[in-house]
């Protein structure tokens, strides 16, 4: 495929834009991060305890990063560790009370701007976005393993 780089690098200003003003930075609180509050809705929203590991896959982030962000968020009490029953080298992540506390506190704010793109695009635009966004995730998580 022979695409024109200026054409692609314009789509990718386009997809630049819309991130910086579709998603907020999350306000001074106990959640400090957008990856912060990525990582921990992901472990309250599971079905299943998480590990580490699990999280570096679905976060699309390396293993010292999603480290860094489980210890920060434990020094903060908002996450805790448990060790894993079937591998002694392992452990599972659970929310804590004050955890799941400031998640609540904290959606509002963050997904205001989503909140606004579904009611200005109207129920099936925004599902159709939402449907290709998730595609093209796949895809991308594909080509890196």
């Amino acid at each position: 495929m022979d695409y024109d780089w200026i054409e692609m690098m314009n789509y990718m200003q386009n997809l630049r834009q819309f991130c910086s003003r579709n998603v907020r930075r999350t306000e001074k609180g106990s959640i400090s991060t957008s990856q912060e509050l990525d990582l921990l809705s992901r472990i309250s929203l599971s079905d299943v305890p998480l590990t580490p590991h699990e999280l570096c896959s679905c976060m699309g982030l390396g293993k010292s990063a999603v480290s860094r962000l489980i210890e920060h968020l434990v020094k903060k009490e908002l996450l805790t560790k448990e060790p894993s029953l079937t591998d002694r080298r392992s452990y599972h992540l659970s929310i804590t009370e004050r955890g799941q506390k400031a998640l609540e506190e904290t959606y509002n704010y963050y997904l205001s701007p989503i909140y606004t793109m579904r009611r200005r695009l109207g129920e099936a635009q925004f599902l159709k976005l939402m449907e290709l966004i998730h595609e093209t995730n796949d895809v991308l998580q594909d080509i890196e393993h």
